[in-house]
């Protein structure tokens, strides 16, 4: 990060206009993305897949444990 840092400090010292203008145009492109409209769908994307994450990792972990908790068939061919 530093040298990023000190290599755009060193851009703008040898060309003033040529980093004004990059900053202007990044600025302009920048304003016209929606970004609050991306963040705010990505937002109600994972709020909308959570329950169903939730479903099937709550179901994964009863079927765990009902498979650790049920004897093997090993152990029922020996009693």
């Amino acid at each position: 990060m530093d040298r990023c840092m000190g290599d755009a400090v060193s851009y703008t010292q040898r060309e003033p206009e040529k980093a004004l203008l990059s900053a202007l145009a990044a600025g302009y492109v920048l304003r016209l993305l929606p970004l609050a409209g991306i963040v705010k769908m990505f937002i109600r994307l994972s709020l909308a897949l959570l329950k169903p994450a939730a479903f099937i990792y709550g179901g994964a972990k009863l079927w765990q444990k009902a498979q650790n908790g049920a004897p093997s068939p090993a152990v029922q061919e020996g009693s």
